[in-house]
């Protein structure tokens, strides 16, 4: 009798012998719950104990393959994998399926590395549950707020997670290099203003690229050669009207001055006279344009090309 008890402590046992494996279920988690429930129309009992709540687990199958079990109230909820998350319940324990476990590596993604930084370190059997997420080998200065992961969510299955809303890796297609400053130049056409033309840059790793010295101005001529057209710059005053922020750190304006000697501000002969040198919107034009070698101060919800680059 004292043997069987023993046996029950750490097995949540059927009827025959063979099935005490497929009815063995392990703790996952305490203080925690899964969520949502498997769906069953009988989604909780109550009952005496963790195994009497594995018991009914199994008779549900495969329906149910993880339960929660609240031992302040003697509740149990059953679960079905695919699809929960695992929340904070304080008091709660989470027992899953011993079988559901991943023997197999999560699938490969084409050129993207695995991060095993989810709280799996990458050893098999993969716990029910574990993660881990797909890097892109380049450095994205912009990382999705939803990254690519694969979840292991029954045996060997791996469900892959914000397929549909994970932009692709950036590439370099597309991109040229400018010996002078061994930095990469693309030019997009557009049209887009500046907010979005600074996203599309920063998927790729880049930013948006501004005319700050001579160098930077004939690297971005070497992609974007046609001086009668006018390029979103990388700079913006909606802040503090005149003080000029970039998006490359090294260069500023206040005032609407440079705090270098590189200055480049235009004058428009089509305006009326006294708003012919630039700037002179004033807080209707807080975003900056390069047209052939001077800058012009524009409406921020204007769209033209633009230019990338990558550092």
């Amino acid at each position: 009798m004292l043997f069987c008890l023993v046996l029950a402590a750490f097995f949540l046992v059927s009827v025959t012998e063979a099935d005490v494996q497929s009815t063995t279920f392990h703790l996952l988690k305490q203080d925690a719950k899964l969520w949502p429930l498997a769906g069953t129309g009988r989604d909780w009992v109550k009952t005496r104990n963790a195994v009497d709540c594995g018991s009914i687990c199994h008779s549900l199958r495969p329906i149910c393959n993880a339960f929660n079990w609240h031992p302040g109230n003697f509740t149990c909820e059953f679960v079905k994998t695919p699809n929960v998350t695992l929340q904070d319940a304080p008091g709660a324990m989470v027992y899953v399926n011993s079988s559901s476990v991943c023997e197999t590596p999560p699938p490969p993604m084409a050129n993207r590395t695995l991060n095993f930084s989810h709280g799996w370190n990458g050893s098999l059997p993969a716990p029910l549950l574990s993660e881990v997420s797909y890097d892109c080998p380049r450095h994205s200065r912009c990382p999705p707020p939803l990254p690519l992961k694969a979840k292991c969510v029954g045996f060997n299955a791996w469900e892959i997670l914000n397929l549909n809303v994970t932009p692709p890796c950036a590439g370099t297609e597309g991109y040229r290099l400018f010996l002078e400053d061994g930095r990469f130049y693309k030019r997009y056409q557009g049209p887009m203003n500046r907010t979005e033309a600074s996203q599309v840059c920063c998927v790729d790793g880049a930013r948006l690229a501004s005319d700050t010295n001579v160098t930077v101005y004939s690297a971005i001529r070497s992609v974007a050669p046609n001086t009668t057209e006018a390029i979103v710059q990388g700079a913006t005053d909606e802040l503090v009207e005149g003080t000029w922020i970039y998006e490359d750190p090294s260069f500023l304006q206040v005032n609407n001055t440079p705090i270098t000697s590189y200055i480049w501000w235009g004058t428009n002969s089509s305006l009326p006279v006294g708003q012919q040198k630039a700037p002179n919107g004033g807080q209707n034009k807080n975003c900056l344009i390069l047209l052939g070698v001077y800058w012009f101060d524009i409406p921020c919800a204007t769209r033209l090309p633009f230019v990338c680059q990558y550092y």
